[in-house]
């Protein structure tokens, strides 16, 4: 009798473990998801730099796309899309900091394609 007891204890016990193990796959699953850079994420950010360019961007517009192309690379190559979004939260003089170093090619060779292009006009 007492080990028929032990037995559903075990049993229920055995239950309950598949049970948080399941639930911990999903949640982690969810997470590592929301953590992914997914294309879209990829063309929003491309799209933010053509914006934040601005008259640039009509004036030079094949550097501007290279460059922004460029630019979301780098930044979903060189973070997590979570610690992308703690450092868009973060002051410019923080975020210049962080990001720039991870950018700076892209940067630099936009400024050589407009000053080359400025130069042959």
């Amino acid at each position: 009798m007492k080990s028929n007891g032990i037995q559903k204890i075990a049993t229920y016990m055995l239950i309950g473990l598949f049970v948080l193990w399941g639930i911990t796959r999903i949640i982690t699953g969810y997470l590592s998801n929301t953590n992914q850079w997914t294309a879209e994420d990829k063309e929003q950010l491309k799209k933010m730099c053509i914006n934040d360019v601005g008259g640039r961007a009509v004036r030079f517009a094949q550097e501007t796309e290279e460059y922004c192309s460029c630019f979301s690379e780098s930044i979903t190559n060189g973070f997590s899309k979570v610690e992308y979004q703690y450092i868009k939260a973060q002051g410019e003089k923080e975020q210049n900091e962080e990001f720039m170093p991870v950018i700076l090619d892209c940067y630099n060779e936009y400024q050589k394609a407009m000053f080359d292009k400025t130069s042959l006009d």
